[in-house]
């Protein structure tokens, strides 16, 4: 582990390596770490069963990493999920903001496939992104690889942190996976198509196709609840599917909630303001804080709806 370092009123150590993963599966391959970072109080407070958090970044896949992740939009700007990692670290949880490979590492997808047709996938702003950064177009299997890949980075991530609960002081039966954009949608292919034993789910703009949908996300499996959280006039494909989504999960009664973020583009801060799907009108910050503190309860049955 590397040395902690002292934050305001919390405790961050850096580049902890969780597992490896291969990349370059398509010249010379080679195996890189995947890291992550972990934030806690500052102060020990006697209770070490406490609940967790795992964020993934966002990036399309392409940009980002688990120290910042801030794009701007039309003068808009999206709060990076080591901030998220911090709220929460300071309410008493422990917190891990995650690396995972991109894209252009051409990253090994691996044999646990969660998206059953790569041409599903919605490119544009994969396409977008790729045109900032310089890149060629891209097909759609390598795209789907990145994210296979991603997925199971994710995976490996709730893997690391449950295998090290009883060091970390944490309850496993208590953990809660999430991310932004990119980040949310592995977050959301992790924990339905992996099956990650997880209290919940955060996704904040995150996507899952309805192919996905109808094969991952059924009744009577026990799965753990969602949060789906999306702005006014996100990406397309996150705004039009949504809606669907929480039909989806309340037909099969999985719990969820989705909240839409006040004349928000794909990038808002954790003090938008938010309106949740029966009129409740909040923030996303005490949004995502109330969803994660009551699916964390120590009297909530695991996987229990919401």
């Amino acid at each position: 582990m590397t040395e902690p370092t002292m934050a305001e009123d919390i405790r961050v150590s850096r580049d902890i390596v969780y597992g490896s993963g291969r990349i370059q599966v398509g010249s010379t391959p080679r195996e890189r770490a995947l890291k992550l970072d972990i934030y806690e109080p500052a102060v020990e407070r006697g209770d070490r069963s406490r609940p967790a958090l795992i964020m993934a970044f966002g990036g399309a896949f392409h940009r980002g990493d688990k120290w910042a992740d801030e794009f701007e939009q039309d003068g808009q700007r999206n709060t990076p999920v080591s901030d998220y990692c911090r709220m929460f670290a300071r309410r008493g949880y422990v917190a891990f903001s995650i690396d995972y490979r991109l894209v252009q590492e051409d990253p090994d997808p691996g044999s646990t496939p969660v998206i059953a047709d790569p041409h599903d996938i919605p490119m544009s702003r994969v396409a977008h992104v790729r045109s900032l950064l310089g890149l060629p177009a891209a097909d759609a299997p390598m795209i789907w690889a990145g994210i296979e890949a991603a997925t199971d980075d994710m995976a490996k991530a709730f893997g690391f942190v449950q295998s090290k609960a009883q060091n970390l002081g944490i309850d496993p039966e208590r953990i809660v996976v999430g991310g932004f954009s990119a980040g949310a949608r592995i977050a959301l292919n992790a924990c339905y198509g992996e099956r990650l034993a997880a209290a919940a789910v955060v996704s904040l703009s995150g996507y899952m196709g309805n192919a996905e949908l109808l094969r991952l996300v059924v009744g009577g499996q026990g799965l753990p609840p969602a949060l789906l959280v999306h702005g006014e006039n996100d990406l397309d494909y996150i705004a039009a599917q949504v809606g669907p989504m929480r039909q989806h999960f309340e037909a099969t009664k999985v719990g969820c909630e989705a909240w839409q973020v006040t004349g928000a583009s794909h990038f808002y801060p954790a003090d938008s303001v938010a309106v949740r799907h029966d009129g409740k009108v909040s923030t996303v910050e005490a949004a995502v804080v109330a969803f994660v503190d009551r699916s964390t309860r120590r009297d909530r049955a695991p996987h229990d709806g919401l």
